[in-house]
């Protein structure tokens, strides 16, 4: 479900403490799961049980990425910059931190809606493992992403996805700052009379 569908946040203030809670669980779990140290051989059940560590992070890794999840970075972006209703330079500063840290090559779209061909240059594409293997079964994608079974292949295609948890860690501290320090608050500057926020969420549906 995306920004504008059911199970939305009730105010921008609500997402980020989603938001926080989520990203503590996610970097919780990346910690408890790390693997033990030195390499081992990918057939191996040490390495298969990495592989699928490297699985399901990436999938949990989702809803941070795509544009219109209610806890997308864009859209944590966002509300941060609405919330921040002192005006707090490091909040401000930190928001504009992770917008640039959270490059358009790690944004995915919600491409299970509307698949698109494999691309010319035939490159590995995590969503369709997502969407043909873990998350559902779509035929077109798990046919499309027959690669997968080159453990090779799928971890370096996953780890592509991983670039992204330096602007999730950035984002949680940034949000777990202002939370801390009482600095956020849901926008309620009223303009023609309706609620600011009321109306840029209409916008977004």
């Amino acid at each position: 479900m995306g920004a504008g569908k059911r199970g939305k946040p009730r105010s921008e203030f609500e997402r980020l403490q989603i938001f926080a809670a989520l990203a503590a669980d996610y970097f919780r779990m990346v910690e408890l799961f790390q693997p033990d140290s030195g390499p081992v051989l990918p057939d191996s059940p040490e390495g298969e049980r990495r592989q699928w560590v490297e699985l399901f992070r990436a999938a949990l890794l989702r809803k941070f990425i795509v544009r219109d999840e209610h806890v997308s970075l864009k859209l944590v972006v966002r509300a941060l910059r609405m919330c921040n209703h002192t005006a707090d330079r490091q909040l401000a500063d930190g928001a504009d931190a992770v917008a640039g840290l959270f490059t358009a090559e790690m944004v995915q779209g919600r491409q299970h809606d509307a698949p698109e061909p494999a691309p010319a240059d035939d490159r590995d594409i995590f969503e369709d493992v997502l969407y043909g293997r873990l998350l559902h079964g779509d035929a077109d994608r798990f046919r499309r992403s027959e690669w997968a079974n080159d453990s090779r292949r799928l971890s370096a295609a996953a780890a592509l996805r991983f670039d992204a948890e330096h602007a999730l860690r950035k984002a949680l501290d940034v949000v777990s700052y202002g939370l801390a320090h009482g600095l956020l608050s849901s926008p309620a500057a009223l303009v023609g009379g309706a609620d600011v926020e009321e109306t840029r969420r209409r916008s977004d549906d």
